[in-house]
């Protein structure tokens, strides 16, 4: 298995930026997003992978629109309805993978960093009907019809039109960035069963394999730090997103899909994980996803507490790291509508600049 030095406190610091060398990677490859290689809505664990790696290989990924690519330029709104419920209990994401990163266990810590999106030409953002679907979309009551935006999508400026006197600039991300499952994950408390009778995972909710995520903050140049369940690790990757705001109040984002993510999955065996993390140039962010909004707000504040309580830079114990969180821990609402309601609190990392102890931010926790 490749490992790279030292990379057991890779959350500590932005080591991401500085351990990017040609040669701290491995081989590339290139996934394409075929009827073989992406599934409609579920994370199965018995999928064949379709592509196997080693740690500190790079990979470009393809993904394709909702429901294996069925979503198309002003497509009416009964077949937007139809496609829906189409797959019962799944997600309308389309997945692509799983990919198998040799050496990884259950237990370990997958270090997803995101080097390059390049989005495909068209996007779309619908709500559906609240007549039909009274508690999809946060105002679906409000919204008895369905409406459908559709976008043309200028990559080279990586802008769109959302009417004449309104650019958008696009921030392309994936919704959906998900390793195996977790087999302890909890039985729903809301919504259809997050298990099929195929023993498959819907991809409708966020967990602590990430999944349905739907973190705006994972764009290029940022880094994913997910807890492994399973052999192998098993990484899809779905549910592009060109533009969100945090909320995604409608049900949607600007839905789209990639011609190229390009990743780098690290395994970590000495670093442990219980619920994802993130970690930007500018922030590190850590998440929480429950059915009750205030719930997914505890667990990631506490999340955020036990990492600044135990990081190296400047040591402190949990009454100053709660203080600290409340001070600068900027915790936003990921989004509200995918069943689990998902809370991300975001520590600046510029507040720890110019001290003595700065030089701890590359070692090990």
């Amino acid at each position: 298995m490749t490992s790279l030095p030292n990379r057991g406190a890779v959350f500590v610091a932005s080591v991401f930026l500085s351990s990017l060398s040609a040669e701290a990677a491995g081989k590339h490859h290139a996934l394409k997003a075929t009827k073989e290689t992406v599934q409609w809505g579920w994370l199965d664990p018995k999928e064949p992978p379709k592509l196997t790696i080693n740690s500190g290989d790079t990979v470009s990924i393809e993904t394709m629109y909702h429901a294996l690519d069925q979503i198309s330029k002003a497509l009416p709104m009964d077949e937007i309805v139809r496609l829906r419920l189409a797959n019962p209990g799944g997600g309308p994401h389309s997945v692509t993978g799983p990919i198998v990163v040799n050496g990884a266990e259950p237990g370990d810590v997958m270090e997803i960093r995101i080097l390059k999106i390049v989005p495909k030409d068209f996007g779309q953002n619908f709500n559906l009907p609240g007549s039909k679907f009274p508690t999809v979309g946060l105002l679906a009551g409000e919204f008895p019809e369905g409406a459908a935006h559709f976008f043309k999508l200028d990559v080279a400026k990586m802008q769109t039109e959302f009417k004449p006197g309104i650019t958008l600039r696009l921030k392309p991300f994936p919704g959906t960035l998900a390793v195996g499952v977790d087999p302890n994950e909890p039985k729903e408390k809301a919504g259809p069963p997050i298990h099929d009778d195929k023993g498959r995972t819907s991809t409708l909710r966020p967990w602590k394999n990430g999944s349905n995520m739907d973190l705006n903050e994972l764009q290029a140049g940022s880094t994913l730090y997910v807890p492994v369940f399973l052999k192998g690790g098993l990484i899809w990757m779905g549910d592009s997103h060109c533009l969100q705001g945090n909320g995604e109040v409608n049900l949607e984002a600007i839905e789209c899909a990639f011609q190229d993510i390009e990743i780098q999955p690290v395994v970590h065996k000495d670093m442990k994980l219980e619920w994802p993390r993130a970690e930007t140039k500018t922030h590190w962010i850590f998440m929480g996803f429950d059915e009750d909004l205030t719930e997914a707000m505890k667990i990631a504040v506490r999340n955020t507490i036990d990492w600044l309580s135990t990081q190296k830079m400047v040591p402190m114990n949990r009454y100053d790291a709660y203080s600290l969180t409340s001070l600068t821990g900027d915790c936003r609402v990921t989004q509200m509508v995918d069943i689990r309601k998902g809370v991300h609190c975001m520590v600046p990392k510029d507040i720890f600049k110019g001290t003595p102890r700065k030089q701890e931010a590359a070692k090990a926790q």
